[in-house]
């Protein structure tokens, strides 16, 4: 009897709790309030979610933004999860500057011509991620079919637990001036580019980003972006980055922290074997 009443109570005290626990209080978007402020953002490319050293890195630089690219690697959701947690953690313990996490979007292995509900779903499920960078977008119906997975996605782990779910496009920034999730839709085909118009108007995109495309295709596309109000992305580099601000571009990424690592490493090593003397004595 004593133990029955004991289950009883701690019952009715669980019972009695649920409703007051604490919301789980979801990270800003970096990305977006630097985009809406009208400020240029700086980010960089990783396939390395498994490595806790990078990631380390990474979440305590000075980056405004992370592309996590399963494109190019092996889709883990374990792995992504971890990434996702990591970058919050090591920017809360070791960051010195106060500012908040960079933001991380999702780089889909699935291209945009294909079906990416699961993908999409799961990806934003499994951890405070910013959003997602959608390869190979070539037609507004296949941008249409992403935005709308948005409806869909429960948008924290707490959401059908201690709330009701909220199944709101308005998630999306810029749709939503406090939107937490963002889509960036990248144009990199000849296919695209024909359809880029329709692409850039397409309700709920936030940013284009282009890439594998001539010089005048981009720039055909840049202008579609600065008349239409759509955030415009590319590659930029220390040498080229006023350029590609003077031109109207705001999200700039450095490429991969791979190529940079490799570059670095090519390099040092280049400048360590010019000092070591031939053996021939020259």
């Amino acid at each position: 009897m004593r133990l029955q009443t004991s289950i009883v109570v701690l019952g009715l005290v669980v019972v009695g709790l649920s409703p007051t626990l604490p919301a789980a209080e979801e990270p800003p978007n970096t990305l977006a309030s630097i985009l809406a402020a009208g400020k240029p953002a700086i980010g960089i490319w990783t396939g390395a979610m498994g490595a806790t050293r990078i990631t380390k890195v990474l979440a305590t630089s000075d980056l405004d933004f992370i592309v996590a690219d399963v494109e190019h690697d092996i889709y883990d959701f374990r792995t992504l999860h971890s990434f996702l947690l990591e970058v919050q953690d090591f920017h809360l313990r070791y960051q010195t500057q106060p500012r908040t996490a960079p933001s991380v979007l999702i780089k889909l292995g699935h291209r945009a011509g294909w079906d990416p509900r699961f993908e999409i779903a799961e990806s934003i499920r499994v951890g405070p991620a910013g959003g997602v960078w959608v390869p190979v977008v070539e037609s507004r119906a296949e941008l249409e079919r992403i935005i709308s997975i948005f409806m869909y996605v429960e948008q924290s782990l707490l959401e059908g637990v201690n709330s009701p779910p909220t199944h709101e496009v308005s998630e999306l920034w810029p749709l939503n001036p406090k939107g937490k999730l963002m889509v960036v839709a990248m144009i990199e085909t000849e296919e695209g580019v024909k359809n880029a118009k329709e692409i850039i108007e397409t309700p709920g995109l936030a940013a284009v980003h282009t890439v594998h495309i001539t010089e005048a295709q981009a720039a055909q596309v840049l202008k579609l972006c600065l008349e239409r109000n759509v955030i415009a992305g590319t590659n930029a580099s220390p040498g080229n980055i006023k350029a590609k601000l003077a031109a109207g571009y705001k999200l700039l990424s450095l490429g991969s922290d791979f190529g940079m690592l490799q570059g670095q490493l090519r390099n040092s090593l280049k400048e360590m074997r010019s000092a070591i003397p031939s053996s021939d004595g020259r």
